[in-house]
C-alpha cells in the first residue's frame, strides 16, 4: 500500500544529522519557544541580576520600559487606533459554555474563575540561595578575556538555577554567537534552543474581529488558502477505533470523515493520505471528502526522481484533479532533506522535478495547491531544495514531540517545545507563502519504557495549538498524525503512540482546543464569516460587553504558573500549559480606565515575568 507507513519514520530521523558536539550539547536543551513579535503594546518586567537578593521583586510597571521596542510586524498590519471606536466583542457562546482553551465567562469582581486550577493569590516566594557573585565575576572575566565557551555555559546554568531566566537566555545566545563565529552551526542551534527555553517574554492579547488591513496582510491568495484561521487536519486511516471504512481505487483502506467528526467533536477542514507516485488517482476518497466539505491532502511520494517525467501518468493525474472541481493539496516528495527518503541528495534535480509537477498540475487543475514540505530536524541544507516561489503554492514542515529522541535515554526531550521546530520555517517563508504544519503529533507512550505520559502529550499539544493564532497567524493548516506506531510501525524504527483516541484525557484536550472558531472545520469560502483573532493588547483600547483576554508566555517549562489581574484583583490562576484565555463580562463595569496584568511564576514560585497594560471600559 503506497508508502503506507513511511510516516512511521516520524521520529527515527530526529536529530540524526547533528554533529557529535551538537549531540553532546543536546542533553541540556529543553522547552524552547520562539515567538514572532507582532506589535508589543504592554509594559513588562522580569527579575534582574541583583547583588542584594536572588528573590525577585514584584514591580508594578506602567512606567517600565517595554520588553521589546514597538515595531510593525512584516506579516500583520498595525492595529487601527483603539480610540476611533469601541471594540464590539464577537458573538459568544452562552455564559455556561466554556471557551475552547478552558476558561469561561466570569465577572472581574467575582470571587473565583470557575476554571482556575490554582488559588487566586500569588505564591509565597520560596527561599533561594544567594547568587555566587564571585563565581559569576570569574566567569565573566574568562568570557571577556578569551570568550571561553564552557564559561558561557556555566554562567547560564548558574542563572537558571537562581531563576534569572532573562540573563540565562542572553548568555546562551552569546554562546551560540561564538559557535557560529567558529563555524559550528549545529552547536549554535542547540544553544539557541536553550536560550529560547528560558525566554521570559509574556504578552497580553484581546480577541476581536480583524480589520480589513489585517485581513489583507494575512492572505496571500494561494490556492486552497483560507482568508483567516487555520484548517485542522488529521491522518485517520490507521486508527482501529474508527470502525467505518471504505476502499479507494488502489484498495487502500480509509476511515470516514463523518465518524472522525463525531469522535473529535468537530469536522476537520482537511484530511490526508499517502500515495505512491505511479498509483491510481484516489477518486473515491476525494469524492467522499468533497461531499463532506473537506479538502483532500495527498502526500505523493516517488520511489526515485527518475520516475517523475512529463508523461501520460502525470498529465492524467492532473486532469483527474481538474475533474473533481474541488481544492486538492498535493504534498509532493516531502521530507527531501532527510536521508531516509529515496529522493534525497540531489537538490538541483529535486527542484527541477518539483517545478515540473507544479507546472503540469496547474496547467490542468488550477484549484490544486502544491506544498513543498521539509522535516525538522534536520534542516541542514533543506533550503537548497526549495523550488522557488513560482514553483510551489504552500510551504510545509513536519515535526513531532517525543519524550526521547530516537527512544534513547541519553536524549530526553521532555522540556523541548514544538515551536522551536516550527519557527525557522515560519520566519523564512511566512511573509510570502501560507505555512502548513503537514504532520505533527505528541506521543503519550514511547517504546523505550512503555510508560503512559498523557501530560506530555497534552502539554505539547496545548503549546503548539495555543501559539498558532497568537504568534503564527500565517500557519493556515495544522495536521495531527493519529496513529500508533508501536503497533503499526516498521521493525527497527523508534516507536511512539500518537493516537488521540487511545486516551480520553488527550482526546478531550484536543476536542476543547480545536473547538475554537479559529480552527476551521470546512473549506472556507468567500462568503464565510471570518473568525475573530487574538491580537496584542494595545494600551488604552476601548472595550465593552464581553471581553476575551488571553495570555501567552514563551516560558513554558513544566510547572509554570500564570496569573491574570483585572485591577487589583486576581481573577484567573492556572498551571496549565499553552495559552490562557480569560473571558470577562464587563457589561456592568467597572467603567473607565482599568489596569490588566499577567504574571508568570516558575515551579519554585519565583517571578519569571510580569506584563501590564490598560483598557478603557465603556457601557
Amino acid at each position: 500500500m503506497a508508502r503506507l507507513f513511511l510516516s512511521s519514520r516520524i521520529e527515527r530521523r530526529l536529530f540524526s544529522s547533528l554533529s557529535p558536539i551538537a549531540l553532546t550539547l543536546l542533553a541540556g536543551v529543553g522547552a524552547c519557544n520562539f515567538s514572532r513579535n507582532d506589535q508589543p503594546a504592554a509594559t513588562a518586567t522580569t527579575p534582574a541580576d541583583s547583588s542584594a537578593s536572588s528573590t525577585p521583586t514584584v514591580m508594578a510597571s506602567a512606567s517600565a520600559a517595554p520588553l521589546d521596542p514597538p515595531q510593525e510586524s512584516p506579516l500583520l498590519a498595525p492595529q487601527e487606533s483603539p480610540s476611533e471606536a469601541p471594540i464590539e466583542s464577537p458573538s459568544l457562546s452562552p455564559i455556561a459554555s466554556p471557551s475552547p482553551l478552558g476558561s469561561s465567562l466570569v465577572s472581574p469582581l467575582s470571587d473565583a474563575s470557575p476554571l482556575s486550577d490554582l488559588p487566586l493569590r500569588f505564591p509565597a516566594p520560596g527561599s533561594a540561595p544567594q547568587l555566587p557573585h564571585s563565581r559569576i565575576a570569574a566567569l565573566k572575566g574568562k568570557i571577556s578575556r578569551a570568550r571561553i565557551l564552557a564559561a558561557y555555559r556555566e554562567l547560564a546554568e548558574i542563572y537558571v538555577v537562581h531563576g534569572q531566566y532573562a540573563l540565562a537566555a542572553q548568555t546562551y545566545r552569546e554562546e551560540a554567537a561564538e559557535y557560529r563565529r567558529k563555524g559550528l552551526m549545529d552547536a549554535a542551534i542547540i544553544e539557541e534552543l536553550k536560550a529560547a527555553r528560558y525566554d521570559p517574554k509574556t504578552q497580553l492579547f484581546l480577541e476581536r474581529a480583524a480589520t480589513q488591513r489585517e485581513l489583507d496582510s494575512l492572505y496571500s491568495g494561494a490556492p486552497a488558502e483560507p482568508f483567516t484561521g487555520c484548517y485542522i487536519s488529521a491522518f485517520i486511516d490507521r486508527d482501529p477505533k474508527l470502525s467505518q471504512t471504505f476502499f479507494d481505487e488502489n484498495f487502500q483502506l480509509h476511515r470516514t470523515p463523518e465518524e472522525w467528526e463525531r469522535v473529535s467533536g468537530k469536522p476537520h477542514g482537511s484530511l490526508w493520505m499517502y500515495l505512491a507516485y505511479g498509483q491510481k488517482f484516489p477518486r473515491a476518497w476525494i469524492a467522499r471528502l468533497k461531499a463532506a466539505g473537506v479538502v483532500p491532502h495527498i502526500a505523493w511520494e516517488p520511489k526515485s526522481l527518475a520516475q517523475v517525467r512529463n508523461d501520460a501518468y502525470l498529465r492524467s493525474f492532473a486532469q483527474a484533479c481538474r475533474e473533481m472541481d474541488w481544492p486538492i493539496m498535493i504534498r509532493f516528495a516531502s521530507e527531501m532533506n532527510g536521508r531516509w527518503t529515496p529522493y534525497h541528495g540531489n537538490p538541483k534535480l529535486y527542484r527541477e522535478k518539483f517545478a515540473l509537477v507544479h507546472k503540469v498540475l496547474h496547467r490542468f487543475a488550477p484549484r490544486v495547491a502544491t506544498i513543498w514540505c521539509v522535516n525538522n530536524p534536520p534542516l541542514g541544507n533543506a533550503h537548497d531544495y526549495y523550488p522557488g516561489d513560482n514553483n510551489c503554492d504552500w510551504v510545509g514542515v513536519n515535526f513531532y514531540s517525543v519524550p526521547y529522541y530516537e527512544n534513547k535515554r541519553n536524549r530526553p526531550a521532555f522540556e523541548d517545545s514544538p515551536l522551536a521546530l516550527l519557527d525557522p520555517i515560519y520566519k523564512r517563508y511566512a511573509a510570502r507563502k501560507p505555512i502548513a504544519i503537514c504532520e505533527f503529533a505528541a506521543s503519550h507512550r514511547a517504546a523505550i519504557d512503555n510508560r503512559l505520559r498523557n501530560d506530555f502529550a497534552i502539554q505539547k499539544m496545548s503549546i503548539l495549538y495555543g501559539a498558532l493564532p497568537r504568534l503564527y497567524p500565517r500557519v493556515k493548516m495544522v495536521g495531527w498524525f493519529n496513529m500508533n506506531t508501536l503497533r503499526l510501525g516498521l521493525p527497527g524504527k523508534t516507536l511512539n503512540d500518537y493516537t488521540l483516541t487511545d486516551q480520553r484525557a488527550v482526546l478531550n484536550t484536543y476536542r476543547r482546543i480545536v473547538a475554537s472558531p479559529y480552527f476551521l472545520g470546512r473549506f472556507q469560502t468567500l462568503g464565510d464569516p471570518r473568525p475573530p483573532l487574538p491580537r496584542p493588547l494595545i494600551a488604552g483600547t476601548t472595550v465593552r460587553g464581553i471581553a476575551r483576554f488571553s495570555v501567552w508566555s514563551n516560558f513554558q517549562l513544566s510547572g509554570a504558573q500564570t496569573y491574570f489581574q483585572f485591577g487589583p484583583k486576581i481573577v484567573y490562576a492556572s498551571a496549565r500549559p499553552g495559552a490562557h484565555e480569560i473571558n470577562l463580562d464587563l457589561a456592568r463595569g467597572p467603567f473607565g480606565r482599568q489596569i490588566v496584568t499577567a504574571s508568570v511564576y516558575d515551579a519554585r514560585d519565583r517571578l519569571v515575568s510580569r506584563v501590564t497594560s490598560t483598557v478603557n471600559i465603556t457601557r
